[in-house]
């Protein structure tokens, strides 16, 4: 792994004196990338490093703390049975305070799942959705026709839609027909009902749908069970997907990097990385650092 390099872009001439002091100042320097407080300038408009998203398919406060802050993430997908299986109640109140919480935590989006038994129902809930972050929240419903009403009424509102629940290939053009920011198939449920992991070739028949319509509909494939499916689905050219936090964990549980990374320590420790010497070692940086938050 690089270490982090302070900036060099300076182009001021040094020396012998400049040369110690930045030699001596770097590696603190470099600890003070870590701050969460050292953020990309809001204003800067370049693209994205990677047309990938991965979203955390969570509503455990926990589990956004450690995940977010790998920012691998893109931001956090819920729906009511996730709610009630991480113990957070279905409450406007209390969604209001999640999506707080995601906030705080650098979520650049939160998805909420509209609940009732008509597309009346459901627009109001979602109005109330949206409006409690309209930056932030992307208001999930159901792939259902009152679903679909109600996405064709929420439209005229510029509320982000990600429609929920597909499972064959004909829905994902009903929410591209809809103007969806998100279509969301359920991958492992699809493998389970159709058998054959034909669950997988339908995903990947969607996103030729997609690319073949040139569509602003983005394919954000959940139920994902396995990094090895994920992986295979992006060869396919599917970039958005949603997993549990037990996958997010399976993705760094690879033992042949796990054994390399201790090889390297074993290494590092024989030849004197942790021993003191001139400058303060990388440990004893760390805990400075850690100290003084």
């Amino acid at each position: 792994m690089q270490p982090l390099q302070p900036n060099s872009g300076s182009s001021k001439p040094q020396n012998a004196t400049d040369k110690q002091q930045q030699h001596q100042g770097s590696a603190h320097y470099s600890m003070s990338m870590l701050d969460p407080a050292h953020r990309r300038n809001p204003e800067n408009k370049s693209e994205p490093f990677t047309q990938l998203r991965m979203f955390l398919d969570s509503a455990s406060i926990t589990n956004w703390e450690l995940w977010m802050s790998t920012r691998l993430f893109y931001g956090i997908t819920t729906n009511p049975a996730i709610l009630e299986k991480d113990g957070q109640r279905c409450t406007l109140s209390n969604l209001q305070r999640l999506c707080h919480i995601g906030e705080e935590l650098g979520v650049k989006e939160m998805q909420f799942q509209a609940w009732g038994d008509s597309a009346q129902s459901m627009v109001s809930v979602a109005l109330d959705l949206f409006g409690m972050n309209p930056e932030l929240v992307v208001v999930k419903l159901p792939c259902t026709l009152e679903g679909f009403q109600a996405a064709a009424l929420l439209r005229e509102s510029s509320v982000r839609i990600t429609m929920t629940g597909i499972y064959t290939a004909s829905q994902v053009l009903l929410a591209q027909s809809v103007g969806a920011e998100y279509a969301a198939p359920y991958l492992g449920r699809m493998n389970d009902a159709y058998g054959n992991n034909k669950g997988f070739k339908e995903v990947v028949e969607m996103q030729r749908i997609l690319h073949a319509q040139k569509a602003r509909t983005r394919l954000l494939v959940a139920s994902v069970r396995e990094p090895s499916a994920m992986a295979s689905l992006a060869a396919e050219g599917c970039d958005t997907f949603t997993i549990s936090p037990a996958v997010a964990s399976k993705l760094f549980a690879v033992s042949y990097t796990l054994d390399a990374v201790e090889a390297f320590e074993a290494s590092a420790r024989r030849m004197g990385a942790y021993e003191q010497d001139e400058g303060a070692t990388t440990s004893t940086l760390l805990h400075r650092h850690g100290s003084n938050h």
